[in-house]
């Protein structure tokens, strides 16, 4: 077994095994060779002082011989080459995903302990009476993802991780990772206060985060949900499935409202650290 950097000159022979959307957004990819075939794959973000993994794949037939352990042990090499302090990889933790979850405890990784629940939405089971009403809240108090500055989202992000030390919500990624349309933040005099961020995903999309501080009235939550649905009911069919990271109480009471609690919990989201 090889593991090797992919460049443009070999991603041709790994294309097939990672979506699309990773492909765009990665800053370095790893691919394994064994038996003289592509059969797995990792995908890393360089975010400030850490490697995000946005995606980690073997194909079925080449699981259980280490692979996964290598890609992360190539990655394990480049950190330190690139004095990166931390990598991590959030993904829905199941029955599905034990084996990646092994592979984590198996090379030294912390599992973080808040957690929250994963949810699949189907764009049919969301409630058409609640979010394509007309809202009486002012336009210019969202604004489109795409419309907002980088003063302005530094300021939001701030806010956050601030309140990330106290709660469930993690450390914001960069603003590009998201959905530059279909997510919003929510704006009182200029200043930001919540935001629903959303990320698409081959034919689907992830609610990444739903978050509100300050005094937020029920209605400009709802406003959020409504201004993302505008957006998405252009581009979805019935059975596009959403998936969302109910990471706070709040969310999670949102979603099972605007389904009739027909959402199915998935799994648990788990994080895992690597400090070096």
């Amino acid at each position: 077994m090889d593991i090797t950097i992919v460049r443009n000159e070999n991603q041709e022979a790994f294309e097939n095994l990672m979506p699309s959307m990773f492909w765009e957004k990665a800053d370095f990819v790893l691919g394994a060779v064994d038996e003289n075939t592509a059969c797995g794959i990792i995908a890393v973000c360089e975010e400030d002082t850490l490697f995000n993994i946005q995606y980690i794949f073997v194909a079925e037939e080449f699981r259980r011989r280490g692979i996964a352990t290598a890609l992360i042990e190539g990655i394990h090499l480049m950190a330190k080459e690139c004095k990166i302090d931390v990598t991590y990889c959030q993904y829905a933790e199941n029955a599905d995903t034990e084996s990646l979850t092994n592979c984590f405890k198996k090379n030294l990784f912390d599992r973080d302990e808040n957690s929250s629940h994963i949810y699949k939405v189907l764009f049919k089971d969301l409630s058409v009476k609640l979010l394509d009403g007309k809202s009486r809240m002012p336009e210019d108090d969202i604004w489109p993802l795409a419309e907002v500055t980088s003063v302005v989202w530094k300021s939001f992000t701030y806010k956050l991780n601030q309140l990330a030390e106290e709660d469930t919500i993690p450390e914001i990624e960069k603003k590009a990772n998201y959905d530059q349309d279909a997510s919003f933040l929510l704006m009182h005099k200029g200043e930001p206060v919540g935001c629903i961020l959303l990320k698409k995903y081959e034919e689907s999309y992830i609610l990444s985060c739903f978050c509100v501080f300050g005094n937020v009235s029920p209605m400009e939550k709802m406003r959020l949900f409504q201004a993302s649905y505008q957006i998405m009911k252009e581009r979805c069919s019935q059975d596009t499935e959403i998936t969302v990271n109910a990471l706070t109480e709040t969310t999670k009471k949102m979603v099972l409202s605007l389904t009739d609690g027909k959402a199915k919990q998935v799994g648990i989201a788990a994080t895992w650290h690597y400090a070096y």
